[in-house]
C-alpha cells in the first residue's frame, strides 16, 4: 500500500519536473505533455500508478482547486473598470452566442449537456502564452484576445455552475429551487467577505501592503491568498456546491479586493503551476481509459468535435471586425479560444463526478481538447507572425 503511493508519488514527482523541458523540446503545451504522461504511467500504458490511492487524489484535488482559484484571480477587473460596462458586451455575447452555439450542435448531433460545455468553453491559459510569445501583451490585439477569453473563462464557469444544479435536480423543481438558494447563499458569504475586506483596506492600508509585498519573509500574501481559497471551498461544501465553485469566487474575490496584487498572483501561480495543477492533469491521464482502438474507432467523432470547437468561436467572433481588427486576426483569436483544453478537462471531469458522462466519452473529448490544444494555437501563431521585409 505504501510501496504504491511512494511509487505514485515519485513518478509524478518526476513528471512535474520533466514535462516542461519535454514539451518545450517537441512544441506542444505543458498541459499535454503532463496528460500524456500520465497516461503513459497509469492503466491505459504502463499501469505502474493508479487511480485509487486516497493520498494522490487528495493531492490532485488541491490541484484542481488552485487551478480554478487562479482562473478567478486572472480576472482582470481594473481594464473592466477602465473601458466600463459597454466594454463587456461583446465580450460577453461573443461568449454566450458560442455557448448558444455549442449546446446547440450537441443537441443536434446528440453528444449530450456535458458535450456541449466542453466545446464551447474558453480558458485562458493557452491562449495568453501566444499572446506573450507572439509579443502582443499589452498591445490593442493582445488586450483584445485577453479580455474575450477571460470573459468566456467567467461565463463557463456560471454556466456549469447552472448546469451542475440541474443535473443534481434530475427535473425535481424543488431540489433546483434549494441548489439555487445555495449558490445565492455562497454569493452573500463572498459579498460579506468583500465588505470585511474592503473595510480592512480602508482601515488597515498597511497590512494589505504587506500582503503584495514580494519581499516579505513570512509571506503572508500567499497564506492569505490559500486560506482564502480554502474558506470558500469549504463554504462550498458547507452549502453542498460543487467546491470548483468556491475555489473560483475566492480567485476572483481577491483579484477584486487587491487590485496591485502582480507579485502576490506570481508567487501563487508558482506554487500551483509548479507542481500541484501539473499533479492534477497527470491524474487525469492516470485514470484516463484511452487507448489507439478508442481514437480510432471514435475518430470522426474527435474530428467533429475539434471542428465545432473552432465553428461556435469563429461565427460569433466575427464581430471582432467591427472592433477593427483584420480578418487574419480575428481567425487567430478564433483559434486561441476553440483550445480550452484545460476546462475541457476541468468540464469532463465534473461530469463524470456527476454521473452524467462515462469513461469512454471522457477519453474522447479529452482526445479532441489534446488535438486542438496542439492544431489551433499552432495555427494562431502563423497567422499572428509579423511579415518580414521581403515578404
Amino acid at each position: 500500500m505504501h510501496g504504491d503511493v511512494a511509487l505514485a508519488l515519485i513518478l509524478m514527482t518526476a513528471g512535474a519536473m520533466a514535462m516542461p523541458a519535454v514539451a518545450r523540446a517537441i512544441s506542444i503545451p505543458v498541459a499535454v505533455a503532463e496528460i500524456l504522461y500520465g497516461v503513459l504511467i497509469g492503466a491505459s500504458g504502463l499501469g505502474l500508478v493508479g487511480s485509487d490511492s486516497t493520498f494522490m487524489t487528495a493531492l490532485a484535488e488541491l490541484g484542481f482547486a488552485l487551478f480554478l482559484f487562479l482562473a478567478g484571480l486572472e480576472i482582470d477587473f481594473r481594464g473592466f473598470e477602465k473601458k466600463g460596462v459597454r466594454s463587456l458586451v461583446m465580450p460577453f455575447t461573443v461568449a454566450s452566442s458560442a455557448f448558444a452555439l455549442s449546446l446547440g450542435a450537441a443537441y443536434l448531433l446528440g453528444w449530450g449537456t456535458w458535450v456541449g460545455l466542453a466545446v464551447g468553453a474558453t480558458a485562458v491559459p493557452l491562449l495568453l502564452a501566444v499572446v506573450r510569445e507572439a509579443r502582443l501583451n499589452g498591445t490593442p490585439l493582445g488586450n483584445t484576445m485577453i479580455s474575450f477569453a477571460a470573459m468566456g473563462e467567467l461565463v463557463t464557469i456560471l454556466l456549469l455552475t447552472v448546469v451542475e444544479i440541474h443535473e443534481r435536480a434530475q427535473g425535481d423543481v424543488h431540489m433546483l429551487v434549494e441548489g439555487g438558494l445555495r449558490v445565492l447563499a455562497l454569493s452573500v458569504a463572498v459579498v460579506l467577505v468583500l465588505f470585511l475586506l474592503r473595510g480592512l483596506l480602508w482601515w488597515y492600508p498597511q497590512l494589505f501592503v504587506r500582503l503584495v509585498a514580494h519581499d516579505d519573509p513570512s509571506e503572508v500574501g500567499v497564506r492569505a491568498g490559500f486560506g482564502l481559497m480554502l474558506l470558500f471551498v469549504g463554504l462550498a461544501l458547507l452549502a453542498d456546491v460543487e467546491p470548483f465553485l468556491g475555489a473560483f469566487l475566492a480567485g476572483a474575490l481577491l483579484s477584486f479586493v487587491v487590485r496591485e496584487a502582480e507579485a502576490l498572483e506570481h508567487k501563487l501561480a508558482s506554487m500551483a503551476y509548479g507542481f500541484f495543477v501539473p499533479l492534477f492533469f497527470m491524474y487525469v491521464g492516470v485514470r484516463l481509459k484511452v487507448s489507439v482502438s478508442l481514437v480510432v474507432d471514435n475518430i470522426a467523432w474527435i474530428l467533429s468535435i475539434i471542428a465545432v470547437m473552432f465553428a461556435v468561436k469563429l461565427l460569433p467572433g466575427a464581430l471582432l471586425l467591427l472592433r477593427g481588427l483584420k480578418p487574419k486576426e480575428v481567425l487567430a483569436t478564433s483559434a486561441l479560444l476553440a483550445a480550452p483544453l484545460t476546462l475541457v478537462i476541468a468540464i469532463m471531469d465534473l461530469g463524470r463526478r456527476a454521473g452524467a458522462v462515462d469513461a469512454d466519452t471522457e477519453a474522447v473529448v479529452i482526445s479532441a481538447g489534446i488535438l486542438a490544444s496542439l492544431i489551433y494555437p499552432s495555427a494562431a501563431r502563423v497567422l499572428l507572425k509579423p511579415k518580414t521585409p521581403e515578404q
